[in-house]
């Protein structure tokens, strides 16, 4: 399918999913609470069969190592900056937890910075793209899961690196091992299934989990909330855009001092990628541990809004210009 109709057609999904989450929770249809197992199936079932379908068989090189390297510790230190901060302006350790794990992982796919890779760079880009987002299911097993830990009310306080190894024998790690899984089987020539394509499995993957994930936002949104967490909002997207650009530059910097500097079309796709809104996974994840699912999600409409108004137009004039 062309990547530009998978966008639209993304773009009508997201908007109708969400209106009708939001009206279902209004006219009592559905309880706000369905949210949160809607968003674990989301986590643990729906984003691993993508990551395995959309690893197994891309064309990976070991140049490509550094994209989903960098992409981690980029996530890493943009939460551990946006807890810092929240350290001043969030008293509530719920919230504080909340907003460090939005501002970790971004918004790196096909209906956000992964369609402005591809309308600027083609399908190489959008290749290259994928292979950067490897990093997003080891990130929300090590980095995400462990601060909702951290900050989830009502938990045992346990060491960060206890947490972490707990995390990696959970069910909830499903999304990782998938992803290793995937990377083992194309390392080791074994051929993707030819159904993935010519069933369009991947996509229907992809479309079930934007009906579920945005039905989920929809439920949990509340327009007052906007105005509550408007600190918030402003925490995030500062962090997510101007921080982590700064941090992206700052990274490929690193790399040119090492013997595989990243260059070429490698370098525009991961700062492109430095600077995106929050990202499903922080709502998902907001959902499974009770921090501020209602407040995530209106970050996230806020932060993807912004990107889509402002961000993208500017992405293309710059590189385009």
């Amino acid at each position: 399918m062309n990547v530009l109709l998978r966008f639209f057609l993304s773009i009508g999904l997201i908007v109708v999913s969400a209106v009708a989450g939001y009206l279902a929770r209004q006219r009592t249809w559905v309880s706000e609470s369905a949210a949160t197992p809607i968003m674990t199936v989301v986590t643990v079932v729906a984003y691993p069969l993508v990551g395995l379908m959309a690893i197994w068989g891309a064309p990976l090189q070991w140049s490509d190592a550094w994209l989903p390297l960098l992409g981690g510790t980029q996530a890493t230190l943009m939460a551990l900056i946006a807890l810092g901060i929240g350290r001043r302006l969030f008293p509530d350790r719920a919230e504080r937890g909340m907003v460090g794990i939005s501002s970790g992982i971004g918004n790196h796919g096909v209906t956000m910075a992964g369609f402005a890779v591809y309308l600027l760079f083609g399908a190489d880009g959008l290749g290259i793209s994928t292979v950067y987002a490897i990093y997003t299911f080891f990130a929300l097993v090590l980095l995400s899961y462990t601060i909702a830990q951290r900050f989830a009310p009502g938990t045992e306080q346990r060491s960060l690196l206890r947490l972490m190894a707990t995390n990696l024998l959970h069910w909830r790690a499903t999304g990782l091992y998938s992803c290793i899984a995937a990377i083992l089987l194309t390392c080791g020539g074994v051929p993707a299934p030819r159904q993935i394509h010519t069933w369009h499995l991947l996509d229907s993957c992809v479309y079930i989990l934007i009906v579920l994930s945005y039905f989920a936002i929809g439920l949990r949104l509340h327009l007052p909330h906007i105005a509550r967490v408007k600190r918030g909002i402003l925490c995030v997207i500062g962090v997510r855009h101007g921080i982590g650009l700064l941090l992206g530059f700052t990274l490929v910097g690193i790399t040119w001092l090492s013997p595989w500097p990243l260059r070429d079309l490698s370098l525009k796709v991961f700062l492109l990628q430095s600077s995106v809104p929050m990202g499903v996974m922080g709502v998902a994840v907001a959902n499974m541990f009770h921090l501020k699912p209602g407040e995530a999600s209106a970050i996230f409409v806020v932060s993807s809004l912004v990107y889509l108004i402002l961000g993208l137009p500017l992405l293309l004039w710059i590189f385009t210009g």
